[in-house]
């Protein structure tokens, strides 16, 4: 397993380069950390909600066009909205 590997290589490390090891390291994992809550955030920006799906369907049926506006660069539109 690569944890024990890891493990194993550690004593091979001068005890004074163990610091800057640990600093590495745990801040890549609080990076990685960091990334995923990014990526659970932007999963949830984007579901579709059902409902809002229906009542907005039901709105064009009647032929309800308040509130829609024209979006020429989707992209750029997502990005505002995101902040």
């Amino acid at each position: 397993m690569i944890q024990e590997e890891i493990i194993n290589e550690l004593q091979y490390i001068p005890e004074a380069k163990l610091f800057e090891l640990y600093d590495l390291i745990h801040y890549f994992r609080l990076g990685l950390t960091s990334e995923t809550e990014k990526q659970a955030t932007k999963d949830e920006d984007i579901k579709i909600d059902p409902a809002m799906c229906l009542t907005t369907l039901e709105k064009i049926k009647k032929g309800d066009f308040s509130g829609f506006t024209e979006i020429e660069d989707i992209e750029s539109h997502i990005q505002a909205m995101q902040g």
